[in-house]
């Protein structure tokens, strides 16, 4: 396997770009290319960089590393020639847009030419080299895409429909009907190119003034054969595809209108499809779709790319800023096709393939043999040795053959020109025109001596012998390239005037020798000049006074008998092109019918396209606002998670502050216990004190003060030990203030507490609290002869209690506080 090799090349600035006083944007350095976006604000990155197999500037001639159409060819050239001569198809194609240098890169100018004559010459010059051990044949061929149609380029004609592509099963694509051309020097390739570059079809745009309107393939078919080691057979044939794309363009930039516009679209329908099937190979996705027939270009560069072959693409950008765009477009296919790998084999000959696995056979079967016989064995070599000189002595004698026929074509000068063959020769010679003689097929030449006389005439010892003469009819004198007929003893006639002094004859002159011969002198280095200074001879000079003296001794029964044939076979062409008609009419119809079922069905497919487009805009459209909606449900879940971090730690103070609250509660409920306990106490005493000194008197200033029965103080036998008696009311009331003041305690410390059972207990100590203290107060006011004692501050300066809630998610706390 092989990647695709990749080579950018940059061109000067063009006069429309000097006019516009254009900026460069292309750097380059050793493989490296940058391209410099000039738009950009100084604060963006304003290039992209790309690594190729090769980067060449030329830019400017005068810089030290300017890459001439010399170093192009050492480097990409050389490669496509070594690979023709190793067995491998090879393909070199230039691609970019209008104007960026394709045409120059592969073709070049006649003082400076490029890839295509360099490689052309070069295969010829190894050729040279090498004859002596192998033989070869070249072929070649040189078509163009022109708006989707294939044209011969060196064909007299083309079908109005252009040529057919087809594809063989393990040859691929080709093109039927094209012509190829045997060459066996580069001077033949050299006119066969410039006659199919005067063929293609040009234009002038804004973009280019030589804008290509066509891509053009020219395709060398390379054959080598020779005898291997130990005697084996070799044959290889190799392709050698040389492409030169039309450029991409944009309509309002090239101003193309009407036909060049027509051009353009076509032009671009199949870079875009090149484009596709290189972005499809470089993805190398395992049974994707490569759509090669989706253009004629690509279906016939399918070996190029991704098959048999190994493949050089040269990407020509512009160096101007006003073509930003195209030139980064360029870089990036390029960038791709670098990752395309191609299967490149080497093409051997299949009987040449048999021969030489029938020769590995009989190395085994003599190595069966051994030193005993065995028959069967024996029988099997012997028939495979057979086969096997059979098989080479029939490629031998095919390439003898084919040897002696180039030699032949070499030495008469044929060369083929579309269907038919021109003869040529580099000497001045005769063409005999035998109208007379109807059973001749050949074409007879004779070549005149050089500087010198060549006698023509009935006699054996004429240089030039023709039947129905004279002896020594004439003679024909050459020197210094002037050709000069002297009649001798015959009739002689030039163009049609009968001559009996001597007359110089010239190009395409027609010589008249008695009443059956007419000869055409040609003389090919004065035809080379006449078509430099570009003149032209009309025909009636050529055939005008000569065809009528020939038809003057025809007799007229022969003139009717020719007029009936040509009816005959007037009538016989007319039906034959009648029924043909009929036959195309009817192929017509049904490629019509075909053709519309064809439209029906992509119409189809195209609705079915658009609808699935619908569906998956409508998708894409959910999606988005599918997306929004989880955005906006993220920020609420952060907010949320937030505030609920917020509460969490609302709650933790919260609950550290009720707890706080609850100790200082419980610490203070103990220290009014303590107190009630100390009063409890005190009071003890003083009732115990106040019972020992007996019952008041009757002038008692407590007991005249009131009326009241002595029920309050009960006996001595109903106190406690600790002097208060168990049935007083201040105790019993003491004691329901302890309880209630527990079961505060109680509440506050479950987490489910009752809010307002909680406010209940509060509210109902409180009322004890008072009751307490109306108690206290009324027995302080009963003391004999002393004023009511004041309260204790226990007593006195409780506060009442309240209650604050505060709720948090599952449970509430309280807080407790005084107002």
């Amino acid at each position: 396997m092989a990647s695709v090799k990749v080579a950018v090349r940059v061109r000067p600035f063009n006069q429309r770009e000097l006019d516009m006083g254009a900026k460069a944007v292309i750097r380059m350095d050793g493989k490296k290319t940058r391209i410099v976006n000039l738009s950009k604000t100084a604060g963006d990155v304003g290039f992209k960089d790309f690594t190729f197999d090769h980067s060449y500037w030329s830019f400017e001639p005068s810089d030290p590393d300017f890459a001439t159409q010399e170093q192009v060819f050492e480097e990409l050239g050389t490669e496509v020639v070594a690979s023709a001569f190793e067995g491998y198809n090879a393909c070199l194609f230039a691609y970019g847009q209008t104007g960026s240098g394709k045409t120059f890169t592969m073709t070049g100018p006649p003082d400076d030419p490029g890839l295509i004559p360099r490689i052309c010459e070069a295969m010829f010059g190894k050729m040279q080299e090498e004859q002596e051990d192998k033989n070869y044949r070249v072929d070649v061929s040189y078509l163009e895409i022109y708006n989707e149609k294939v044209r011969d380029l060196l064909a007299s004609s083309n079908p109005s429909g252009g040529l057919r592509v087809r594809e063989h099963p393990r040859q691929g694509p080709y093109v039927s009907d094209l012509s190829h051309h045997l060459v066996t020097c580069y001077d033949h390739v050299a006119q066969l190119m410039e006659r199919g570059n005067r063929a293609r079809c040009t234009a002038a745009t804004n973009m280019n003034d030589t804008s290509s309107r066509s891509h053009a393939i020219f395709t060398l078919t390379f054959r080598q054969a020779g005898l291997g080691a130990e005697g084996l057979p070799c044959e290889t044939t190799s392709k050698v595809h040389l492409v030169d794309l039309a450029g991409s363009e944009r309509a309002d930039a090239t101003g193309a209108t009407g036909q060049r516009l027509k051009e353009g679209a076509h032009i671009n329908k199949s870079l875009v499809t090149l484009g596709s099937v290189i972005s499809a190979l470089a993805e190398k996705r395992v049974g994707s779709f490569v759509p090669y027939r989706d253009a004629v270009l690509t279906w016939l560069l399918k070996d190029s790319l991704g098959g048999n072959s190994k493949t050089i693409m040269v990407a020509a950008i512009s160096p101007a800023d006003c073509n930003y765009s195209e030139t980064l477009s360029t870089l990036r296919y390029a960038n791709r096709a670098k990752n395309i790998v191609n299967q490149p084999t080497v093409n051997e000959d299949p009987n040449v393939r048999l021969i030489r696995e029938l020769r590995e056979e009989i190395y085994k079967l003599r190595g069966l043999l051994g030193e005993e016989t065995q028959p069967k064995v024996l029988a099997e070599l012997q028939q495979k040795e057979a086969k096997e000189k059979s098989l080479t002595a029939e490629w031998a004698e095919k390439w003898r053959e084919t040897q002696a026929i180039l030699r032949e074509q070499q030495a008469l000068g044929l060369r083929k020109a579309g269907r038919g063959v021109v003869l040529d020769s580099d000497r001045p010679h005769l063409v005999a025109i035998d109208q007379d003689d109807r059973l001749s097929t050949g074409v007879t030449l004779y070549h005149l001596n050089r500087n010198g006389d060549t006698v023509i005439g009935a006699a054996e010892g004429s240089d030039i012998v023709l039947p129905g003469l004279e002896p020594h009819h004439c003679i024909v004198t050459l020197k210094d390239g002037i050709a000069v007929l002297t009649p001798k003893n015959g009739y002689c006639s030039v163009d049609g005037l009968a001559t009996e002094t001597s007359s110089r004859i010239s190009q395409g002159s027609l010589i008249g020798l008695g009443r059956a011969h007419v000869l055409r002198y040609n003389d090919p280095a004065e035809a080379a000049q006449l078509r430099k200074e570009g003149r032209v001879m009309s025909r009636s000079s050529l055939f005008g006074g000569s065809t009528s003296d020939l038809n003057l001794n025809v007799e007229e029964r022969e003139l009717e008998t020719e007029r009936r044939r040509l009816a005959r076979e007037y009538e016989e062409r007319k039906r034959q092109l009648d029924e043909e008609r009929r036959r195309l009419e009817e192929r017509q119809r049904e490629a019509e019918e075909q053709l519309r079922l064809r439209e029906e069905k992509l119409e189809e497919q195209r609705r079915r396209i658009e609808n699935k487009k619908e569906e998956e805009l409508e998708k894409r459209e959910e999606l988005q606002e599918l997306e929004k909606r989880v955005v906006e449900r993220l920020a609420t879940l952060q907010e949320r998670q937030k505030r609920v971090a917020e509460l969490d730690a609302q709650l933790e103070a919260a609950r550290e502050e009720v707890e706080t609250a609850r100790l200082a509660l419980k610490e203070r409920t103990e220290a009014e216990l303590q107190a009630m306990h100390k009063r409890r106490a005190s009071l003890s005493l003083a009732l115990n004190g106040r019972g020992r000194l007996g019952p008041p008197s009757s002038d008692d200033s407590f007991h005249t003060a009131t009326d009241q029965p002595q029920t309050l103080w009960p006996p001595d036998s109903a106190l406690s030990d600790s002097g208060l008696g168990l049935a007083s009311p201040g105790e019993a009331l003491a004691r329901k203030v302890a309880q209630q003041k527990e079961k505060i305690l109680t509440a506050l410390e479950d987490e489910n507490c009752d809010k307002e059972a909680l406010n209940d207990h509060i509210a109902h100590l409180q009322e004890l609290q008072r009751e307490q203290i109306r108690l206290e107060t009324k027995m302080n006011g009963n003391f004999k002869g002393g004023p009511a004692r004041r309260p204790l501050e226990a007593e006195v300066d409780e506060p009442p209690i309240t209650v604050r809630a505060n709720a948090f998610r599952r449970h509430s706390a309280f807080e407790l506080s005084s107002p």
